[in-house]
Parts: structure tokens; sequence; C-alpha cells
């Protein structure tokens, strides 16, 4: 047997990067579908702010700082945290997560929502992947005045197959200021597991696409291709526990949410590494079916080094944004 030393292993592993990279390259340049948008209508824009207990200075922060934010401060207990460009702030319960933010913002501003609706949890500034996925957002927004989607995971299956058994045991946030008050709290199940038995019970379509991360943006005429009380059922569904399986459902559910997202351009950030690691990990999921489910418990420390390498990746390789509209 040749013993292979750790100089050899960091040199295999050096070139594989390398031989990736050539790879996505030549697939890029090859299924580039770029399309021009002209928008003659000047759209109104809102920021919707999921805070828990981040200080917020990155809305002070080249580009953050061109734009007024409404914040929804969730607890209440602690309003401590930057207002320079906060336009109005509600105090309310520390529940559901992001999503429970997102949805109640659409529950209470049904009838007043801006055309585009920009949500962003409270983090960003604490994780390089997270600011690099914002960041693009708002210059997209900015440059073409329109919501855009940006798609970490696609699959020209659907969603529902592939990630049908999925499903979390124990979740801690990777979001260091939170988890300051957060350690210890409770991780709540799902009462419908896994994944694709409560997809079943909401939705009765197929998805391709994934938003992760809760930093994603709508049209509102997407919003309003559903009443008020829709949005409000799923509100409810997420209220009553701070740390809970079911935000990992709706992170993999925004486009069946809005479903059919018609008015809202995506843009395809998935020919990239991001999928393949995605596509490693669903084939793993389904292996297992009933046996598995994750454990994020160790997420702090090993959540950020994975996204931040991936989203490194992915900006120094994504030569071409891939804009499009859903079909």
């Amino acid at each position: 047997m040749v013993k292979i030393n750790n100089i050899t292993n960091v040199k295999i592993l050096f070139y594989l990067l390398i031989a990736i990279s050539i790879l996505i390259i030549i697939y890029v340049f090859i299924n580039k579908k770029n399309i021009q948008i002209t928008n003659t209508n000047k759209n109104t824009i809102e920021f919707i702010i999921s805070r828990y207990n981040e200080d917020l200075k990155w809305t002070t922060e080249y580009p953050f700082n061109k734009y007024k934010y409404i914040v929804y401060n969730k607890g209440g207990s602690n309003d401590d945290y930057v207002k320079t460009n906060v336009s109005r702030s509600y105090n309310i319960r520390n529940e559901g997560k992001c999503d429970h933010t997102y949805i109640y913002h659409i529950v209470h501003s049904y009838e007043k929502l801006a055309d585009i609706v920009v949500f962003l949890p409270g983090c960003i500034n604490e994780c390089y992947f997270k600011f690099s996925k914002a960041k693009i957002l708002l210059d997209l927004i900015e440059k073409y005045n329109e919501a855009f989607f940006i798609v970490d995971y696609y699959t020209k299956s659907n969603i529902l197959d592939e990630y049908f058994y999925f499903k979390v045991d124990d979740y801690k946030s990777m979001s260091q200021s939170n988890l300051e008050k957060n350690e210890n709290i409770q991780f709540r199940k799902s009462k419908i597991r896994p994944y694709g038995k409560w997809y079943e019970m909401n939705f009765d379509y197929n998805i391709q696409h994934v938003s992760l991360f809760g930093i994603m943006s709508v049209n509102k005429k997407d919003v309003y291709n559903h009443e008020k009380q829709y949005y409000y059922q799923f509100m409810k569904s997420l209220e009553g526990a701070v740390n809970d399986e079911l935000s990992h459902y709706f992170e993999k559910s925004w486009e069946a949410i809005f479903y059919p997202l018609k008015n809202t351009y995506v843009l395809y950030y998935t020919n990239t590494i991001t999928n393949i690691i995605s596509k490693i990990a669903v084939n793993y999921i389904n292996l297992y079916k009933d046996k598995y489910a994750m454990d994020l418990s160790n997420s702090p420390t090993t959540g950020p080094m994975l996204w931040n390498m991936i989203y490194f990746i992915n900006n120094n390789t994504y030569l071409n944004y891939n804009i499009g509209k859903i079909q």
C-alpha cells in the first residue's frame, strides 16, 4: 500500500479545485442566457429587516446606507441598535425566526405593500456569504428596479422529489449575536415531517428553485397570487417557538409560498460549486431516507466556514449573471 503524505493530499485537493473551477468557467460561458431588462416604470421599494440581537451597523455602510429600513424587533426587550437609516420599527414576539417576520409583514401590510419587497435578516454582516448575497441582491435591484429571487439551488425535476426526506433534529443559529441569548433554546420539531409530507399538506404544485438564508425580494404582484388568509395560516404555524424545524422547511419553499413567481426575476446563481455540494447532500438524504435527519447543532462553527468557501468560489468563478424569469 502506498502511503500518501499530507503535502501530497493538499496538492491533489488544490489541483482538483483548479480543475473544477475551469470546468465551471467553461460551463458558464456555454450556458449564458442573460436577458436585457428594460423597466419604464419606477417601482417603489421597501426593505424589511428581521432583527433580534444584532446592532445593524451594516445599514450605515455602503451600499446599504443608500436605503431606509423597516425593522421588526423580535423580542422587544433589546432596543439597542443603530437607527440612522431606520424609517419605522415594530416590536414583535421572538418566534419563527425570520420566516415568521416576513410573513408577519405581508399579513399586516397586505393592502399597502410596495411594488418590490426586500427581506433581510439582521445578521448579514456576521458572515461573508450573507453579506455577499445581500449585496448582489441590492446591486441588482438598484440596476434594474425589479425584484430578484437569487437561486442557490436549482433542479430540473422538482424540489419535493429531491428533498422529500429532509428533516432536522437539532439546530443552533449561525448568527453569533443571536446565539448569545439563544444558545440553550429548545428546538421544536415539525408536527408533520419529513419535509415532503409537510409540503404535500400545503402545496399541490412543483417548484424548482431554492433561495437560502432569508435574503430575497419579491414583486408584490406575486404576493397577491394568494389572499391574506393564506399567509395568515403560515404565520400562525410558525408561532410559539424560537428555534423551529418549520423554518428550515420554509427556507426551501419560498417559491411555493408565492407561486407562481411570474413577476419576480430570478438569478440562477447555481452553475457553480453550490449546486455540486447540494447535489451530494440530496443524494445522501435520499440514500438514507427515513433514517436521515440533520443535526445542525454545530452549525455556528461549521456552517459559516462551508458557506463562506462556497460563496467565495461562486463570486470568483461566476463570470456573468444568468438572469431570467420562471417559465
